[in-house]
């Protein structure tokens, strides 16, 4: 597993691709707990980046995670490759840049963190 934080634009901003550093089977994104939530939007693989799904929070809603696949839909511990790391170097004839697994920014005008978890 891999776990990190990423810095995510405001609803007006541009959305922030964020990149396989592992060959990932799952993913388990979630707002930093760090401030108070705002919601997410977010671009996933699923349907190719087309449709942006709003993850909004309310005073008695927290955030809560959004797993991909869902959990429920996994047979045993791992699932089909989602994405792969960059392989190579740069430059070289078998270089390879690494896969966008989700595009994101928040859900209200300010920035916010997103905790990125991936699972091999």
């Amino acid at each position: 597993m891999n776990s990190r934080l990423v810095s995510l634009n405001g609803n007006a901003g541009a959305f922030v691709d964020i990149l396989a550093t592992l060959p990932a089977t799952r993913l388990r994104i979630r707002e930093d707990d760090a401030a108070a939530p705002v919601g997410i939007q977010l671009k996933t693989l699923v349907d190719n980046f087309g449709t942006t799904n709003v993850y909004a929070v309310s005073a008695t809603l927290t955030s809560e995670p959004v797993e991909i696949p869902p959990t429920q839909a996994v047979s045993g511990r791992r699932g089909a490759i989602l994405g792969f790391p960059a392989q190579g170097q740069s430059g070289a004839f078998n270089a390879r840049a690494a896969d966008k697994l989700v595009s994101a920014r928040s859900n209200a005008a300010g920035a916010t963190t997103l905790r990125f978890e991936e699972f091999e």
